[in-house]
């Protein structure tokens, strides 16, 4: 895989806080900016995916009017509570 290096400037404050840290964790500040942007590149993926879908389910409804049963969102809901990760009602 190919490489490429970014860089980004930071005030002296962030900077040392980033050395303390990776310090702290036994890390380098490289280890800890490229594991950063991963999970914050890893959670705004998914955000954008759901905010997607769920503007696909509002057009649907707006469009059939047809909703997922009460019934269905409760027992999901429960599945969930119980720590089963059950998909979401469709």
């Amino acid at each position: 895989m190919a490489r490429t290096t970014l860089g980004i400037k930071v005030d002296e404050k962030t900077h040392s806080r980033l050395r303390a840290l990776a310090e702290a964790k036994d890390r380098t500040p490289h280890w800890i900016l490229r594991t950063a942007l991963a999970e914050y590149l890893e959670r705004e993926e998914t955000r954008d995916r759901e905010r997607r879908e769920d503007e696909k389910r509002w057009e649907r409804y707006v469009l059939t009017g047809e909703a997922v049963p009460h019934e269905r969102v409760r027992d999901w809901l429960a599945a969930l509570a119980d720590g089963r990760d059950e998909p979401c009602p469709s």
